[in-house]
């Protein structure tokens, strides 16, 4: 396998892939237990796991996978706020040379492939892994499980955007009509996503139907401050003032929904243990048409480190997050987590929005998150000026207008040609 060009310019060493023992049961046969292999005579080192998330998951994980093998986990967590996620690639890239494992952001696995941070997981990996746990859902599969031609990641949880609403409520055709109905039958008592870090995400939630999605193809120029995003965040605008609630999470706003304080709004709950609720969940405006699907950057994947030393057991270890026996509920209960596979869950176990989720992740088009060389810099830039719009202190051509400037500085920083091979990789085309 060739892998894609380091924008580093150094060589890691690859840990070749090793085959599982087809003694080892994988995934959630409840006759039999993952058990990581052991050496006679010798104790088994810790599995090394370097995360970007919240701190305090390490027991969770640790917790299920003690209940189906005996080998030790070394969990390190490093912090990821998303509202403060600048910078976050390089110190990842730097801790993942210590480690088996990596479970960290989806937006990060362009730079974690090109730089040899992580390696590839072959076809017969993966459908190891199915054969136990079952195929993921078309969107976790195209727009998570992909990178280019390969796959160096597995996704751990695909979160989406609900429009929920407290009466009963049609599918809306626009987000002219979502406005409309902010405004006349919800009388403001409404929200969407605009918190630090959420609000450049649910600006290309809105967006994500447009053509010439953020650059062009051909040059890598950005489209993000040309008419139809600058009439998109210009209605944003206008019915984010309509709003009696802002600077909402979306999971803020699903609870404030789920306790009646709202009418209706856009979210999601953090934790699929919190998915059950009285509300009415519709996909957001315009999807019945658009029929595409962004993931949130943020989303969480699971990739075997280049700098490996237990392969067999780390792969058995990335089995057993994805689907195996007891690891549903480790997924339920953090943080952008969730089941992503047909049969994950059961029709009874599933809340009202994972069942929801599980249907609006087998569309099969993917609007792509930017997973370009310092993607959380492209990111921070976004959110930032989609917020000051928001605060009133600019236009919406104004905000998109420094957003595009700041994205070509930014690309002309990482070298264009090296980008724009980024940007084809994460659409899912050939470097």
């Amino acid at each position: 396998m060739t892998h894609p060009d380091s924008y580093l310019n150094r060589r890691r060493f690859l840990i070749g892939s090793a085959t599982v023992a087809s003694s080892l049961q994988l995934g959630c046969d409840k006759q039999q237990q993952v058990v990581a292999p052991t050496e006679t005579g010798r104790k088994q080192a810790p599995l090394r796991i370097l995360m970007l998330g919240q701190p305090g998951v390490e027991e969770i994980i640790s917790r299920g996978w003690q209940a189906i093998s005996e080998q030790e986990l070394k969990i390190e967590v490093v912090e990821l706020e998303r509202a403060n996620s600048d910078g976050i690639g390089d110190v990842f890239l730097e801790a993942a040379t210590k480690a088996d494992l990596v479970i960290y952001p989806l937006a990060l696995v362009g730079e974690a492939a090109r730089s040899d941070t992580v390696v590839e997981i072959t076809t017969d990996d993966i459908q190891r892994i199915e054969s136990k746990v079952g195929p993921l859902y078309s969107a976790a599969r195209n727009g998570a499980a992909r990178y280019g031609a390969s796959t160096f990641a597995l996704p751990l949880g695909c979160k989406l955007p609900a429009l929920l609403s407290r009466s009963k409520l049609e599918p809306l055709e626009s987000w002219e009509s979502y406005d409309k109905l902010v405004e006349d039958e919800w009388d403001g008592m409404a929200a969407e996503p605009t918190a630090d870090g959420w609000a450049g995400t649910m600006f290309m939630w809105r967006c994500s139907g447009l053509e010439n999605w953020l650059f062009e193809r051909g040059s890598l120029a950005p489209t993000i401050n040309t008419e139809p995003y600058v009439k998109s965040l210009d209605l944003m605008l206008r019915t984010n003032s309509r709003y009696t609630q802002r600077d909402c999470t979306p999971d803020q706003i699903w609870s404030l929904v789920a306790a009646g304080e709202l009418q209706g709004g856009i979210g999601f709950p953090e934790r699929s243990s919190e998915s059950e609720s009285d509300a009415r969940l519709l996909s957001l405006p315009e999807a019945e048409t658009v029929s595409k699907v962004m993931l949130d950057p943020f989303s969480p994947v699971v990739s075997l480190s280049a700098n490996c030393r237990q392969t067999s057991a780390s792969k058995l270890f990335i089995a057993w997050i994805c689907g195996g026996e007891g690891s549903g509920s480790v997924r339920r209960q953090i943080a952008g987590m969730g089941d992503l596979r047909d049969g994950g869950i059961s029709s009874g176990d599933a809340g009202a929005y994972e069942s929801w989720l599980s249907q609006q992740l087998q569309a099969p088009l993917i609007a792509a998150c930017p997973q370009l060389n310092s993607a959380m810099g492209y990111l921070t830039v976004l959110d930032e000026q989609v917020r000051r719009a928001l605060a009133g202190e600019c236009t919406a051509q104004e905000a998109l207008d420094d957003v595009a400037e700041r994205w070509q500085s930014l690309t002309s920083t990482e070298g264009l040609e090296e980008q724009m091979r980024a940007w084809r990789m994460a659409q899912g085309m050939r470097s």
